[in-house]
């Protein structure tokens, strides 16, 4: 029984973090500047050349989709963690993964209603569920 709960508590904890890391990680400011840039050119010439380019500010819509990427690398690297967390779990995926998606879709309808993990890879974006069947089929069990 206590390890049940303990398996229970670790994947409530995993689950709150996916809910809790998106809406965080998005409210970064819109604007961000890129750091200045020095390069130093001695190999041709006696004397040393340095070009330093001006700060560029970033457009709202690179900021945004820079800060989706990683909010996804994100969620992709905590549902592996949750997934391979418990080995049943992690042993019935990689046998779904190898199978397609569709078995893999399969095997995620089958989970119990209270298992936070089936939540989590169903309110995942498609490319991520996609990026998580890859590297689950290359798993070796």
């Amino acid at each position: 029984m206590r390890k049940k709960t303990r398996t229970i508590a670790a994947s409530v904890v995993a689950a709150v973090a996916l809910g809790v890391a998106a809406p965080a990680a998005s409210a970064v400011e819109s604007n961000r500047t890129v750091a200045t840039v020095v390069t130093v050119h001695t190999a041709a010439l006696p004397t040393a050349t340095v070009e330093v380019y001006p700060e560029v500010e970033m457009s709202s819509e690179t900021a945004a989709k820079a800060e989706g990427e990683r909010v996804a690398l994100g969620r992709l690297s905590a549902l592996k963690v949750l997934i391979k967390k418990s080995k049943p779990l992690f042993k019935a995926a990689v046998k779904a993964a190898k199978k397609g998606k569709a078995a893999f879709d399969r095997w995620v309808n089958s989970l119990s209603n209270f298992n936070p993990v089936k939540w989590a890879i169903k309110g995942s974006p498609s490319y991520i569920v996609t990026e998580l069947i890859s590297w689950l089929a290359q798993q070796v069990i």
